[in-house]
């Protein structure tokens, strides 16, 4: 395997990263990762860059990983707990797909990795993202020009910080529909989005979840509560009824505006930080 330091460049902060994914992908997505499983994409996809014309081999290590990440470690050894917990992770990325729909019926099956390769001595992990999402990554403002749906960007610590998965995926997808240039009334005009009830438990892995009263206490308030405090958007929901059945959610949101989008940035990186191991006295 190739030496790292002479693989990755010299980043200030890797959690300033920007993740950048296209709109079919985050809009019509279904599948079923675990909080731990989306940060590992979201940590390879942030290692892409808008120039890129293919999907390079990544290189980095655990440690880098869970630092960037927030993760503690256990006893520092590459084969300790962290470590097998990282690699049975990874294990169920690559053996899960995700049917991405198309608002004109078609479905296209698209997978994670291609390949992904760990030295359990040293810790170190090298990956190469699928060619299936490839469309969804590289391209995406000439994708955008010729009129597709268009990309989102997000900082890697944002999606990070936001611990439930279904804080996560709710964040990506309203960001989605926000603008992001243009005048300032626009940029930080209230969007009103409603999904139906299914549709929206589809979206959000939540399908077990079959009482309205569930659906709200674990999934919508937990991500409510988790996108308001670290996030650089602010929301809020209401359920819709037809007749005396609550049949769909009607979600209310908006950029921040910057003096709170630094206060949740702030509150994004000590959530992260909170679980790193101190640095011993006289340690360089």
């Amino acid at each position: 395997m190739p030496t790292l330091k002479k693989q990755l460049p010299s980043v200030k902060d890797p959690r300033e990263e920007i993740v950048a994914q296209g709109n079919d992908l985050i809009r019509h997505a279904r599948f079923h990762l675990t909080a731990l499983e989306q940060n590992i994409i979201y940590f390879c996809m942030s290692k892409v860059k808008p120039s890129d014309k293919d999907f390079m081999r990544q290189y980095f290590t655990v440690d880098e990983f869970c630092r960037v990440c927030g993760i503690s470690t256990d006893d520092g050894t590459p084969g300790g707990i962290t470590y097998r917990r990282i690699k049975k992770a990874v294990k169920s990325v690559s053996d899960k797909s995700a049917w991405v729909e198309y608002p004109d019926g078609a479905e296209e099956l698209v997978r994670w990795f291609d390949t992904f390769k760990i030295q359990p001595k040293t810790g170190e992990m090298s990956v190469v993202l699928s060619q299936s999402i490839k469309p969804y990554l590289i391209g995406l403002i000439e994708r955008a020009r010729e009129g597709g749906e268009g990309y989102t960007q997000a900082n890697l610590i944002t999606y990070l910080a936001l611990h439930s998965k279904y804080g996560k995926r709710l964040y990506e997808i309203l960001k989605s529909y926000l603008y992001t240039s243009g005048t300032m009334e626009k940029i930080y005009r209230v969007q009103i989005i409603e999904y139906d009830i299914e549709e929206l438990k589809t979206l959000l892995n939540a399908d077990s979840y079959g009482r309205y009263q569930d659906l709200r206490r674990f999934v919508l308030e937990v991500a409510e509560r988790d996108i308001n405090e670290v996030s650089d958007i602010s929301i809020s929901y209401t359920p819709v009824k037809t007749g005396r059945k609550i049949t769909g959610v009607r979600f209310i949101y908006q950029h921040k505006q910057a003096s709170e989008r630094m206060t949740a940035f702030s509150k994004a990186e000590k959530r992260l930080n909170r679980s790193q191991p101190k640095t011993k006295k006289g340690a360089v």
